[in-house]
């Protein structure tokens, strides 16, 4: 035998071994969906096809823009384009939003390009190219939210007595015609002073935010709700209430990158809680708000993530008001993660207080955090 012959003959039985070990957990998952399908109990779980082959078992989160997004029971969440699904079947009733506008209910099925919707005994059928998204039905109104809560803490005992920390939680709901957020960030910190024994507050702040995104389009969203409530003591900020509305576009939406921007017109009013005789305490002005959030998926486990935005208004309002947030995020289980965050907050015009002393006009802060999503 020559060295050729016994080459390929190593080669062929490698790979003929390879690709048995590598199957055999897919004819595992085939022969388990077979199972579920054949008998009438109900399915426990969602079901993706991919073309390589591959099958997940989990849930179906939402498809939008292209992109199906799965919480598997095995690898997690996971982001898959569109375009590399073969096949997908849903336990629960899934909206259907179609590119018409029409919005259909019903288990979902799809394959070969086609896809089968069965509501109350009646099947209705549609092409691939007629979905514009998926979401869970309004029927199972759990499966629409899904949150997070992540908290960073310094605690400090000693020669220097110091206690700080930032909390972040948000929730959101999707639906197949659109998308409802809410977030809230507080940051504090206060330090003793051994000499007087005080207690010293250094950061003061909360932000309430709110967003409604309607889908009507694969690349164009309408904002219908751009809500946001701020309290800062150290900008001399009581109160600020901004409410707009915006369009939005989707400039990169692979599967790694995502990276939209949007733009509206704004009303806001601010309450201080000082200001020099003579002056009003409160001042409402008419805006434009521009933003802009990208994410990269550096790696299975870690994400990168910045979002932009900024309010231009009067110049008694602040004039030019910026907020950053970038950072990266780590997956550690399942459920939790760990976050390193750098937050910049810029008001071009900010508001003396009684004594005429102005506040700085930039805020930064670098948070690492532990998270959990549920």
């Amino acid at each position: 035998m020559n060295k050729l012959t016994l080459t390929s003959l190593i080669f062929i039985t490698t790979t003929f071994y390879s690709d048995c070990v590598l199957s055999n957990d897919q004819k595992i998952k085939k022969t388990e969906l077979t199972a579920e399908v054949k008998s009438h109990a109900k399915p426990k779980f969602d079901w993706v096809k991919l073309t390589s082959n591959e099958w997940l078992k989990g849930d179906i989160i939402s498809m939008y823009d292209e992109e199906l997004e799965f919480d598997s029971d095995k690898l997690d969440s996971q982001t898959i384009d569109w375009e590399d699904v073969s096949e997908l079947r849903s336990k629960h009733w899934q909206s259907i939003r179609l590119v018409d506008g029409t919005i259909v209910d019903g288990y979902l099925m799809m394959k070969e390009g086609q896809v089968s919707i069965e509501s109350n005994g009646t099947v209705k059928h549609y092409k691939l190219n007629d979905i514009l998204s998926i979401a869970g039905s309004s029927k199972n109104e759990g499966d629409l939210w899904d949150g997070y809560a992540n908290l960073g803490f310094n605690l400090r005992r000693g020669n220097t007595v110091q206690l700080d920390y930032t909390f972040k939680a948000g929730v959101q709901r999707r639906s197949s015609s659109g998308r409802f957020q809410t977030d809230y960030t507080a940051n504090y910190s206060k330090y003793k002073d051994k000499e007087t024994n005080v207690d010293n507050i250094t950061a003061n702040s909360h932000r309430l935010t709110s967003t409604y995104d309607w889908f009507f389009d694969p690349k164009v969203y309408f904002r219908a709700v751009d809500f946001e409530l701020l309290s800062d003591e150290f900008l001399n900020i009581d109160y600020r209430i901004r409410y707009g509305i915006a369009m939005g576009y989707h400039l990169i939406d692979s599967s790694t990158i995502s990276w939209d921007i949007n733009a509206g017109p704004s009303y806001q009013v601010t309450y201080f809680k000082e200001v020099q005789a003579g002056e009003s305490r409160s001042d409402t002005s008419l805006g434009l708000t521009l933003g802009t959030d990208f994410s990269y998926e550096i790696t299975s486990d870690i994400d990168y993530d910045f979002s932009y935005d900024i309010q231009i208004v009067s110049e008694d309002s602040g004039k030019y008001i910026h907020h950053v947030e970038t950072g990266i995020e780590i997956d550690l289980t399942n459920d939790f993660d760990l976050d390193l965050t750098f937050y910049v907050d810029r008001t071009q015009k900010p508001k003396a207080d009684a004594g005429g002393v102005l506040p700085e006009q930039n805020d930064y802060r670098l948070v690492v955090s532990l998270g959990y999503d549920f």
